[in-house]
């Protein structure tokens, strides 16, 4: 692979749920009648309340058609990438449909999460050849300013929600946890949210915890769908309910496909994951990888993005997701939560 991306003259850049059900409670009565976040927009429900999930059906008709998993274009998707994941061969498997109706180069989006902490790694990442997509930590000092810069390359860049994970890890301040009160969690929402403007869209930073909660995310889901923003899923656990409480609220839904840079350090590790993920595109039409901005990654990426396009591929940002689900008259997903490494 080495030979095959131009690595050869590889240069490294420098560089309780009982308390949420309660939660839930009040931040629908809350957000419905005073105001205190998006009016109307009753989504922090949990399983107790008729009038409150009733407030949720009226605020949000029902999608479920346009995004349900049953979709006929994700049920083939699923298929293709489920057999790529797991390295089983592809001959008796049909093109898909919404892949002959979208025919052009495969495009591949690439997301770097994590910027903003290191700033020397920010300024390597502005040398590379894009276009790419930067999701933004808002606890991240000067974030506005960085963000800026970014857009200024001609980048687009994403908010990078923190969000609790499953055992000790510190997803940083300001993080959404599921033991908040609706009051507590609406303000760290909108804290986030408001710390640097421009942005497309949202992913999660870790919550491999919250992420499983159906009430917190129908609340996160619900008030970027009032701020015309998508959410794309980074798929930290297999058992993330994002797609189904996105269907619930009406909101837009993407996920990635594979993690660049999940065995940290290792180059290899990273030319396997984008041989990956340029077969995925080829075989679907898209792929979506996330990276992290460190100098292993860096390094690989540099002559990999030059080189991607005269092997076919078109690099595009993360809304050409909209587009492509536009384009095929379905909603864009990534398959099998529980395989995508």
């Amino acid at each position: 692979w080495f030979g095959r991306f131009g690595l050869g003259r590889l240069r490294v850049p420098k560089f309780g749920l009982d308390r949420l059900w309660n939660a839930g409670a009040l931040a629908s009565f809350a957000m419905a009648f005073a105001g205190i976040a998006i009016g109307s927009l009753a989504t922090y429900v949990g399983e107790r309340g008729a009038a409150a999930r009733a407030a949720v059906t009226q605020a949000f008709p029902d999608d479920s058609q346009t995004i349900s998993v049953e979709n006929k274009a994700f049920i083939e998707r699923e298929k293709i990438v489920r057999t790529l994941l797991t390295g089983a061969p592809l001959e008796r498997l049909p093109l898909p449909d919404f892949v002959s109706r979208a025919r052009g180069k495969p495009k591949i989006i690439i997301i770097l999460d994590d910027m903003g902490l290191d700033h020397a790694a920010f300024e390597d990442v502005l040398e590379l050849p894009g276009p790419l997509t930067l999701s933004f930590l808002p606890y991240a000092h000067g974030v506005d300013r960085l963000a800026d810069a970014a857009r200024a390359r001609g980048y687009e860049t994403m908010l990078h929600l923190p969000m609790q994970p499953q055992g000790s890890a510190d997803p940083g301040p300001h993080a959404l946890m599921t033991g908040m009160t609706g009051t507590a969690f609406i303000k760290e929402l909108e804290w986030n949210l408001n710390r640097f403007d421009g942005y497309v869209g949202v992913n999660n930073h870790m919550g491999s915890q919250l992420t499983t909660n159906e009430a917190a995310m129908k609340t996160v889901l619900g008030y970027l769908k009032h701020k015309g923003l998508f959410f794309l899923d980074s798929v930290t656990t297999g058992d993330t309910v994002v797609r189904s409480a996105g269907s619930m609220v009406g909101a837009r839904i993407f996920s990635r496909d594979v993690f660049l840079d999940a065995e940290v350090g290792s180059s290899e590790a990273v030319i396997r994951q984008l041989a990956l993920v340029e077969r995925i595109a080829q075989e679907t039409g898209y792929a979506v990888a996330i990276g992290h901005p460190n100098k292993t990654t860096l390094g690989i990426m540099g002559p990999w993005l030059t080189t991607a396009p005269f092997r076919g591929f078109e690099i595009v940002t993360v809304s050409a997701l909209e587009d492509i689900a536009k384009a095929v008259e379905m909603p864009v997903m990534a398959a099998v939560p529980d395989l995508r490494l």
